[in-house]
């Protein structure tokens, strides 16, 4: 629409909320469109991951599925006499295992039967590169391993920053027109900038990213040609990561919005990749995103002007698929059924575990989880009548999950290694393995560290970090304590992303020798069903290992009196609660994606304990008594009125004190006896939190949570 003539009338009123368990942010128009307007609703969902049969936990309900999200949609629609139905990139990439086996021409079967009218590319659709990705968009005999034919989508996708090196020319066509109750609506579609450095670099073989200008001066030359077509509802379907938290919306999607034209003809801006929830406006543009997995969707109502094709009004509501009292749609149940009819060893116990077998803190040091991975891939077969591998190395990041408690199916340990990656063997010198573990240890632009530690077997080593890095490996030994010598050849299997130098392990690409073998995952479930039998799976940490923090003053800190900070707070909570629902980091400014305590993070927002302030997390400072109390209160049901929660600060001689937004929160606590006075009839809001009064905090509310 043409901002100048109808900015005035536009406004959007956003509602925030700090729970998913809500039917989540509504926002409506202030000025009532004519009646002559066209009422259009763009129906869409972001990052689904092929996520089929996933049953994810939002809050304590179940929520997601594909035959559950698809009697969402088709209600929704069904709802409106003028709809379109969008995917906002990642459809497919990281998918479960009902999907993905057949390189998820399941999940594009479901999206043709579904009916949807457009979608975008995300990073996970480069994840085995544009071969793979035009076949599974055009249809064709799928490269890899050409054993999947796919038959292509029956519908648009669109993206206008990926380019050809070959060509110059887009990947795709940038844009697409759609008509609905007599206007039309033009979709332009973008993926994050960052995908080069989400996927392995055979991914983007053959393309370029256009930066973060050249995407703008896309946008509007897109947008031209499209009123040149007499379009002037325009949607950019743009996979990048937007969030909005109290009121205010971040992200890439939201610099996009900035960097446009006031007067840009953009009149919406759906955002993805960061798996969050943004329902909000930046100078001018709606911004929204809705989750992932098939767990929430948005709704976008549109009031067009026939005569002009402006937007006279712009809203939306975001809504979590909940399970409860919702019927499963039948069609979807049956591509399912096919693919499980298909593939019998997903529903299958391999073993069990008692729960400890986990990938916790995977990027700064060993864990379990990566020690059982690592080890299966040191005794790949590949098929060369070789021994075992001296060595194996698996990059944190792809650890997508961890082993649940209980009955271990294929399934999940396909949700573990989700990307179907290639091993690879090597020959490496120990002089080359000693640099390997050096380019662990990165430093992000803004100069913090970016560790993403190897998961190993094999050897072991210690690490100094009052040492520089080229001087940080001590100790580098073999198993048996045998030293590792620099200039001896050693054989190390790898997957084909760290082969080609992702993750910046840069000195794999100068290896003697290269020899590829079987699928990751493979080689992952056979291994557990050789070794346990069907028994229990069992793996732990056994010191392969050594990290030494660097020395600080003082060097002692008695441990009972020291205050925790917010990150080690949010940290016990979700370990105690044992949530592991999300697989991407967390959307504040403030938290690196790699930090260890990144995933932790990224869970409690995921399940609404947690919001942050303008953007950021602030993970190290000190979390306040208050602060404990406000994420603490999302745990205990029945809040209490303004009214009693006043009354019940009030009791204590600093009540006054009591922030504004912890009122409620800390009344409620009190109330169910969780939280109590300090001394003297004192809350003190403001003090810190030790290590014990957080553990007993915490517990106290998970248990009045269970009662």
């Amino acid at each position: 629409m043409s901002w100048k003539k109808f900015v005035s009338k536009s406004t959007v009123g956003v509602a925030t909320t700090a729970l998913l368990l809500t039917q989540l942010l509504g926002a409506a128009g202030s000025v009532s469109a004519a009646g002559s307007d066209v009422e259009v609703h763009l129906i869409g969902i972001n990052d689904f991951h092929g996520q089929l049969d996933t049953t994810s936990i939002v809050g304590d309900k179940k929520a997601g599925t594909a035959p559950i999200l698809a009697t969402y949609l088709k209600e929704a629609q069904a709802k409106y006499e003028h709809s379109l139905l969008f995917h906002n990139g990642d459809s497919v990439g990281a998918s479960a295992p009902a999907s993905s086996l057949d390189r998820d021409e399941p999940t594009m079967e479901w999206m043709n039967m579904m009916g949807f009218d457009v979608a975008s590319l995300g990073n996970h659709e480069f994840d085995q590169g544009i071969a793979a990705l035009k076949a599974q968009i055009f249809g064709g005999l799928d490269p890899k391993e050409g054993k999947v034919t796919h038959a292509g989508a029956k519908f648009d996708y669109v993206n206008a920053n990926v380019i050809e090196t070959a060509t110059g020319k887009t990947l795709i066509k940038p844009y697409v027109i759609k008509e609905v109750g007599g206007v039309k609506i033009g979709f332009i579609g973008l993926v994050t900038k960052s995908t080069p450095a989400k996927v392995s670099p055979s991914g983007t073989a053959g393309v370029r990213f256009l930066s973060a200008e050249e995407e703008v001066e896309a946008v509007n030359k897109y947008a031209k040609e499209l009123q040149d077509q007499g379009v002037e509802t325009i949607i950019v379907l743009a996979h990048d990561p937007a969030t909005t938290k109290e009121g205010v919306t971040t992200g890439e999607a939201a610099d996009l919005a900035k960097a446009l034209p006031a007067d840009s003809p953009v009149d919406v801006i759906v955002a993805g990749d960061n798996h969050a929830l943004a329902n909000g406006e930046v100078n001018g543009k709606l911004i929204v995103q809705a989750y992932s997995y098939g767990t929430a969707f948005e709704d976008i109502k549109l009031m067009i002007d026939p005569a002009t094709g402006d937007v006279t009004e712009k809203s939306a509501t975001v809504t979590t698929t909940f399970q409860e009292g919702v019927k499963e749609d039948p069609e979807s149940l049956a591509i399912i059924k096919k693919s499980l009819d298909k593939h019998p060893e997903l529903t299958k116990p391999v073993g069990t575990t008692d729960g400890s077998v986990t990938r916790t803190d995977a990027y700064n040091n060993e864990a379990p989880l990566g020690n059982l991975i690592a080890d299966s891939m040191r005794e790949a077969d590949f098929g060369d009548k070789a021994s075992a591998a001296d060595f194996a190395f698996m990059n944190p990041g792809g650890i997508r999950a961890d082993l649940p408690q209980g009955d271990v199916t294929f399934a999940d340990l396909a949700k573990i290694q989700p990307f179907g990656n290639t091993l690879v063997k090597l020959e490496l010198t120990g002089e080359q393995v000693k640099t390997l573990l050096q380019q662990q240890w990165g430093t992000n632009a803004d100069g913090t560290p970016n560790t993403k530690t190897l998961q190993i077997s094999g050897l072991k080593y210690t690490a100094d970090f009052n040492k520089p890095v080229a001087e940080r490996v001590t100790g580098l030994s073999l198993e048996d304590g045998t030293t590792i010598d620099p200039a001896k050849t050693y054989t190390a299997v790898v997957n084909n992303f760290m082969a080609a130098g992702g993750d910046n392990y840069k000195v794999l690409l100068d290896a003697k020798s290269s020899l590829a073998g079987p699928i990751d995952l493979d080689v992952f479930y056979q291994y557990i069903v050789d070794t346990y039998k069907g028994g229990s799976i069992v793996a732990k940490n056994e010191g392969r290992i050594t990290n030494l923090a660097a020395s600080t003053e003082p060097t002692e800190t008695p441990v009972t009196t020291e205050v925790i900070s917010r990150a080690e707070f949010v940290s016990a909570l979700v370990d105690m609660l044992k949530l592991n629902e999300v697989a991407t980091a967390p959307a504040f400014k403030d938290v690196a994606a790699n930090a260890a305590y990144a995933d932790a993070i990224a869970e409690a927002t995921h399940a609404g304990f947690i919001q942050g302030y303008g953007g950021n997390f602030y993970p190290d400072r000190d979390i306040t008594r208050e602060e404990a109390a406000t994420i603490l209160a999302v745990l205990v049901n029945d809040q209490a009125t303004d009214k009693n929660a006043a009354a019940i600060i009030a009791g204590f001689e600093d009540g006054k004190s009591v922030s504004a937004y912890a009122i409620k929160p800390m009344a409620k606590l009190i109330d169910k006896g969780i939280l109590g006075a300090t001394d003297k009839k004192s809350l003190q809001p403001k003090q810190g939190l030790t290590n014990n009064d957080a553990k007993a905090l915490i517990e106290k509310a998970v248990a009045a949570k269970a009662s």
